[in-house]
């Protein structure tokens, strides 16, 4: 997100910051992804190596090779139920982060340090009562980095 947590404008990523992108790739590998069906056209295939978790309204969405689910309260319940050694990430949009924030004990964020002009999604309220950061990485721009950004992690207190 960036310094307003601005995440997204128009589907797409508000930057593809390499670094991001991959760490992204290494912490969910082998996991549950949870997305919304807008962030599944979006990005355009399902996620490999990984388990595709699909939210949708529509009763007759279906996608080969994922799993369909109408809520979050449905994807929580069969998580806790099948008492899963895999963590579940949820990875957008905005409105199933709005949704799913409550359930959450972690969050892996990457903020960037500038303010995007572009900007019709954001990431919930990270509330400072509610969540302590346990872990901080700062890095500099480079040239596959567009911007100096820094990878938080939050604890749920």
């Amino acid at each position: 997100m960036d310094k307003s947590s601005g995440i997204g404008y128009k589907n797409k990523l508000l930057s593809h910051q390499s670094a991001d992108l991959k760490r992204f790739k290494h912490l969910t590998q082998g996991h549950f992804v949870l997305m919304g069906s807008t962030t599944y056209r979006s990005i355009g295939k399902l996620l490999p190596n990984r388990h595709n978790i699909i939210l949708s309204r529509n009763k007759k969405f279906h996608v080969p090779g994922a799993f369909i689910r109408h809520s979050i309260e449905d994807v929580i319940k069969e998580y806790k139920l099948n008492n899963n050694e895999q963590e579940l990430f949820i990875i957008g949009g905005e409105e199933v982060y709005k949704e799913a924030i409550k359930y959450a004990n972690r969050l892996y964020v990457t903020i960037i340090d500038h303010e995007f002009d572009k900007v019709d999604a954001y990431f919930p309220n990270i509330n400072m009562n509610e969540w302590k950061v346990t872990d901080i990485e700062k890095h500099l721009s480079d040239e596959n980095n567009d911007y100096d950004y820094s990878f938080v992690t939050y604890e749920r207190n």
